[in-house]
């Protein structure tokens, strides 16, 4: 059976190359003279003075505590599925291994198939509201946002962009949904939880009884 904790390691990775995407597109937009190190990057009120009158900037005060406490509860939900990827790859058979009394193995066939669409669908839902306030308003982000730093928000084409997107996403997320589950039907081939664990550590027997055979004749070697 597959190696689901591989499919969860290369979806972390991606999500980390999106994150360096970003980065990198962020340090593409910024003028090459203010690129490096040494070079102080102007403010936010130099920035907001540059901005096209169209776009009738402004700037959003950061409230940070605000900020943290919205964004807490999603650190929470996250916590554990990283951990359990963290825990799965020291495993050298995950068939072989339980957690609260369900084979690990099939856990991450769980987490794969449900857990993590499921989770980027509850995440997506979480930014419908302030799509919704974009496309409204025309300002992203919205002028009521709780953010870390000062951000200057724009009118604009590009924000009715992002503010649709946002608004996108979650169909996107169901797609995601739909094909997670269409993986697991895919993989449990109509059988149930216990028939699928049943298959999983079968696998653990085989794997484990060569190794029992080598000590047993390694303990009884003169």
């Amino acid at each position: 059976m597959t190696d689901y904790s591989d499919i969860l390691t290369w979806a972390i990775i991606a999500f980390a190359v999106l994150g360096i995407g970003a980065a990198i597109a962020n340090f593409l937009k910024t003028p090459r003279e203010q690129r490096y190190r040494g070079i102080s990057s102007p403010t936010i009120e130099e920035r907001l003075k540059a901005c096209p009158e169209s776009a009738q900037a402004v700037i959003i005060g950061a409230d940070k505590k605000r900020a943290l406490l919205k964004a807490a509860p999603y650190a929470v939900i996250a916590l554990p599925p990283i951990l359990f990827v963290l825990w799965l790859k020291t495993l050298s058979y995950p068939e072989c291994a339980s957690l609260f009394g369900f084979n690990a193995a099939y856990l991450s066939l769980l987490l794969v198939s449900y857990g993590l669409p499921v989770g980027l669908f509850i995440l997506s839902l979480s930014f419908f509201p302030t799509g919704i306030r974009t496309v409204t308003t025309g300002y992203y982000p919205p002028l009521d946002t709780a953010i870390l730093s000062d951000t200057i928000a724009k009118k604009g084409p590009i924000s009715m962009i992002r503010g649709v997107v946002l608004l996108l996403l979650p169909l996107l997320m169901l797609f995601l949904v739909s094909t997670g589950n269409d993986l697991y039907t895919t993989m449990a081939s109509g059988k149930n939880m216990q028939q699928i664990t049943e298959k999983m550590e079968s696998k653990c027997s085989s794997r484990i009884t060569p190794l029992s055979n080598e000590a047993a004749l390694k303990s009884t070697a003169p």
